[in-house]
């Protein structure tokens, strides 16, 4: 099989890429900036004129949430326009689109984790953009997979940044750290969700879905279980969403459920807790 893959710099990307070099079995084309620019329609239609793609996988993304709300047009040229791109060609060769989506599509407003059926209420621009997304692949594509996921994280070529680097940089230089105790999401390591996106379109079933490792956590009991698998003694300052100012609204609960994948096809991802210390090792913080 030919499968082409968007954001192949990115984390999940790059995931995937590493996951399909793995397996050995298909032909795999890595689409990233400039090249493979999927914001540029002629680049995308040339793609599918000269390569013939069977699958495409899409987690490429616009992901600078708090910039989206100052540039709403740059996430809507990627996360949107560059969505359509390659739901039209997809739609026109009758081939599968894997669509990677967010949790942001959520309002935050649910005490509990969100099932696949809830509803939609994205309210940062970022959100709408990738809901946008959904919409055409939803709308153009009669064969697709749209999963919403949280909080990636994991090793990429180059110089990987996330959540896990970026509060180890801070407590190493400050010997502290303040993290909210009051946004909570589903932590989820990209090698992890990449071996579950190519399980997922082994079946066939094609639909929405929810997939992140399993277990909700706050950034502050995130960040705590980091320095305790990483063993630093940092003293760690809970703080509130409304504390920060930023652009972007505050989501406050916005984990996720896997219902259908779990329920249905079997699939599920192992605990956050063990795929950290899995990234913790091979990149021995």
């Amino acid at each position: 099989m030919r499968i082409a893959v968007t954001g192949t710099n990115g984390q999940l990307g790059s995931a995937l890429l590493e996951w399909l070099e793995k397996w050995g079995r298909d032909e795999v084309k890595g689409l990233a900036k400039p090249e493979g620019d999927i914001t540029d329609r002629a680049k995308v239609n040339h793609l599918f004129q000269e390569w013939r793609p069977e699958l495409v996988l899409h987690p490429a993304a616009y992901t600078l949430v708090d910039q989206a709300e100052l540039d709403p047009a740059a996430a809507y040229r990627v996360n949107g326009l560059g969505t359509q791109n390659l739901a039209l060609a997809c739609a026109a060769a009758d081939i599968p689109l894997v669509y990677i989506s967010t949790n942001c599509v959520f309002d935050g407003n649910k005490p509990t984790p969100y099932y696949e059926y809830d509803a939609v209420n994205p309210t940062s621009v970022y959100g709408r953009s990738k809901l946008a997304g959904e919409f055409y692949v939803q709308t153009l594509l009669r064969k697709f997979y749209i999963v919403r996921t949280s909080w990636v994280f994991g090793p990429k070529p180059g110089n990987e940044s996330n959540f896990v680097t970026k509060i180890l940089k801070v407590a190493d230089e400050r010997g502290a750290a303040s993290v909210v105790d009051d946004e909570i999401s589903n932590p989820t390591y990209a090698p992890d969700l990449a071996a579950a996106l190519l399980e997922l379109v082994e079946t066939r079933a094609y639909g929405l879905y929810h997939l992140m490792n399993e277990g909700a956590a706050s950034r502050y009991a995130f960040a705590a279980e980091i320095f305790r698998q990483t063993k630093r003694q940092i003293e760690i300052k809970p703080m509130k969403l409304a504390d920060f100012k930023r652009p972007t609204p505050p989501l406050y609960q916005s984990a996720l459920h896997n219902f259908a994948a779990s329920e249905n096809l079997g699939i599920r991802l192992r605990p956050w807790q063990e795929a950290l210390a899995e990234y913790v090792q091979l990149r021995n913080f």
